[in-house]
Order: structure tokens, then sequence, then C-alpha cells
């Protein structure tokens, strides 16, 4: 799915929901103005506002994304099979499609350079992740304070606490993060 198009989704999503538009911008926290500029296609969410958006029309990455469930219980997921999202910052891949026996989500995640103007994040479940490439790097989380990142390093975060990892040198920074339980 292309950007352009999540404006479209989100209102199908919206609309299939009951609410109006200042009904999921109060949900999402959010203006109705910033929500009708994206349904619109006048503007387009970073993930992080994505995220809040479905989360406020009770749906995830996955439904948002997915165009079928997988009904099939294979073990081995293939990576052309993955819903891979991206804003100007940063780049998700869904590793598990949405599946009733599988537990928890993993993506791998790719985060640009100097992400300055990074947006904070709440999530209803724990998130744990392992720094894959990146010398310098930073997590915060508000109201407890931040902590530097390098390769190799690995974090966790309660369910709740609302945090932001920056990246703060000029490579991308990739990494692998899992969501526990599964937000579906």
């Amino acid at each position: 799915m292309q950007q352009a198009e999540y404006g479209k989704k989100i209102r199908l999503f919206r609309k299939k929901a009951g609410l109006g538009l200042r009904n999921l911008a109060n949900l999402a926290g959010l203006s109705p103005a910033a929500i009708s500029a994206i349904e619109h296609d006048r503007s387009s969410p970073t993930l992080a506002t994505l995220h809040k958006i479905l989360k406020a029309l009770n749906t995830d990455f996955a439904d948002f994304f997915s165009s079928y469930q997988t009904l099939d219980h294979t073990p081995v997921f293939a990576h052309e099979d993955m819903t891979a999202i991206s804003d100007k910052c940063r780049k998700y891949t869904l590793v598990f499609p949405k599946r009733e026996d599988i537990q928890f989500e993993i993506s791998m995640e790719t985060i640009t350079s100097f992400e300055d103007e990074c947006e904070w994040e709440v999530h209803d479940c724990d998130v744990g992740g392992v720094v894959l490439s990146s010398k310098h790097a930073k997590i915060e989380v508000e109201g407890q304070g931040e902590w530097p990142l390098a390769q190799g390093d690995a974090f966790y975060i309660k369910a709740g606490c609302k945090h932001r990892l920056v990246n703060l040198e000029r490579a991308a920074m990739n990494l692998i993060t899992v969501y526990y339980p599964a937000n579906y």
C-alpha cells in the first residue's frame, strides 16, 4: 500500500467503527484538522501517528496493512511475504502474519540518521529489542531517564511507558523489536 492510500483506508476503518472525525481525533490525541488532512491525503502520518490512529480504531498495523490473514500454521515465514511499512524516518517489516497461535509480534526496524524529531510512543504491551547496527543511539523513558544504546545492546520497556528511541549517528540504525503480548 502506498502512503497516499493511507487516508482512504483510515476513513474506511473510521466509518466502519462508527466514529466521527472529532471522535477519532479525541481518541487518538490528535486534532480533527490533522485527521482530516490525513484522510484527504494532504498529509502523510508518521508511523507513530498512524499507530495512535489505529489504536484509537481498535486495530493494528497487521490489520491495516494485511490483505489477508494466513490460516496455514507453517513455522516458516518467507521474507517476501512480510509486510513492510515506512515513513521518512522509519521502516518496519512485520515478521509474523496475524495468527491466533502466535503470542508475540516481531518487527525488523530501520531508523534513519539523526532522527532528532522522533515521536514519543506508548504501547499497550511490553516492548523489547536488540540493536543490530549502531554505534551511537539512545532510549528515553519519560520520567525515568535516558540511556545510551549501541550495537549488541538490548532494551525492555513495560507496557504504558512513554518512550522513544533516537539514532544519533549518520548511518541508519537496524534493530529487532518484540512486542508481548501481540496486539492482536
